[in-house]
């Protein structure tokens, strides 16, 4: 009896083997697909502003909704935001920088031809893409409304990741990103994100 067990649970788990197998190909991950992740990023000093120039870390969150053509190219719109950076003025931290921004990204796989030798349901990718937020700049310590110091930016992304499938639907991803910006106080944001990802 105990050797019957055993054999039903080696078949269910070689029947089930295949099946997962089969999902994460560059063929199965056609379809929409929804990301969550912690960015954390890196911010260069742009010029200074009237309470100071953006410095050192932050970290925030971000969205994403997408569609994969093929097994080459995908489409994404993100929505982040960013916050707890210093704001720095003659050597002093005397502010708090944030940014929320939406943007859209190309995304192209580039070793579909090389899947038979990797496995498929590790996928990395490239991504460029175009996006525009606000950046504010808050004086800390004032509680007086409307302290705050705010401006249009826009955004230019240039990444590389890997996406990796876990089961039919669910999986991780990381990247690495660069954001160029025309702001007056932060001109770039370098970038990592770790994230949970489901295709649908």
């Amino acid at each position: 009896m105990k050797n019957l067990i055993l054999l039903v649970g080696a078949l269910s788990l070689l029947g089930a083997a295949p099946e997962s197998a089969r999902a994460q190909t560059y063929r199965d991950a056609q379809g929409f697909y929804g990301q969550f992740s912690m960015p954390i990023g890196w911010n260069n000093m742009g010029g200074p502003s009237d309470v100071g120039s953006a410095d050192g870390s932050m970290i925030g969150f971000s969205l994403t909704a997408g569609y994969r053509f093929n097994g080459w190219i995908g489409a994404d719109i993100e929505v982040m935001w960013l916050g707890a950076g210093d704001v720095v003025q003659a050597g002093a931290v005397t502010g708090d920088a944030s940014l929320l921004s939406v943007g859209g990204a190309a995304k192209f796989y580039p070793f579909v031809l090389t899947s038979r030798y990797v496995p498929g349901w590790i996928q990395p990718y490239l991504a460029f893409g175009v996006g525009s937020g606000i950046s504010e700049q808050t004086f800390r310590g004032s509680n007086q409304f409307g302290s705050s110091l705010s401006e249009t930016v826009f955004l230019f992304r240039f990444g590389a990741g890997m996406e990796v499938m876990i089961s039919k639907h669910w999986g991780t991803f990381m990247d690495a990103n660069y954001y160029a910006s025309n702001s007056n106080s932060i001109s770039g944001i370098g970038m990592i994100r770790l994230g949970a990802m489901c295709h649908f």
